[in-house]
């Protein structure tokens, strides 16, 4: 069944790198478009009936200062509707996790070392152990082992109506275009996120040379375009 709340996805802190990235997917459209949020501070996903207050005011009380599981609990708190909810995400000092009592079976989450994964509605808890594993398996940049994470939770049964959209979103110190990236509807989501991002990579890497053909000499600055979240 199509158009319904559910979703599996995942928050990185990526010491390495400096940046946090979370990647996400779903069986309704543009889930890019409320469930994940990224800042120099945190990662945190709202999902199951998404409220996206909770990730864009987590990212941002975090990056005042307060710790992420502090942030996710107080907005949850303050929800009537908590139980509904599934929230979980990083930050510099700790990880979070919630799953309400009423988000549909299945629904669960696992913490790692500097990460978290959460879903719902999903094939069985098989797809989060997946996606865990890939991510710490993955070689290559954070975005390369976000889509890796959901290439995984995909093969192992993923949300049990299949997808129909998928993003990935990476604050980092040096940004790219290719850090925020959303296919909002697809029959293969995932697949064509990762044609996306090799496309977008091939993009940033001719950007350069195309800029020194047409202009010559210019100020190298003009092609820190920096990233919209």
């Amino acid at each position: 069944m199509r158009h319904r709340p559910g979703t599996f996805s995942i928050a990185v802190r990526d010491p390495a790198s400096k940046a946090f990235g979370a990647a996400v997917t779903t069986a309704t459209v543009a889930v890019g478009a409320t469930c994940p949020y990224v800042s120099a501070n945190a990662a945190v996903l709202t999902q199951a009936f998404t409220r996206t207050e909770h990730g864009r005011d987590a990212v941002a009380r975090a990056d005042r200062g307060e710790r992420v599981g502090e942030a996710c609990a107080a907005l949850l708190d303050a929800d009537e509707r908590a139980e509904y909810r599934q929230v979980h995400g990083v930050g510099r000092d700790g990880a979070f996790t919630h799953t309400g009592a009423e988000c549909v079976e299945w629904a669960g989450s696992r913490v790692g070392e500097a990460y978290t994964v959460a879903g719902n509605m999903l094939a069985g808890p098989d797809v989060l152990d997946a996606v865990a594993e890939a991510y710490e398996n993955a070689d290559g940049d954070l975005p390369a082992r976000l889509l890796a994470a959901l290439e995984a939770g995909e093969a192992a049964g993923g949300d049990e109506r299949g997808e129909l959209s998928a993003a990935l979103l990476v604050h980092a110190p040096e940004p790219r275009f290719y850090h925020n990236l959303r296919v909002d509807l697809s029959e293969t989501p995932i697949a064509d996120l990762g044609d996306l991002l090799a496309e977008a990579r091939l993009a940033h890497e001719k950007l350069v040379g195309e800029s020194d053909d047409l202009l010559g000499e210019y100020p190298e600055d003009l092609l820190d375009f920096g990233v919209k979240y």
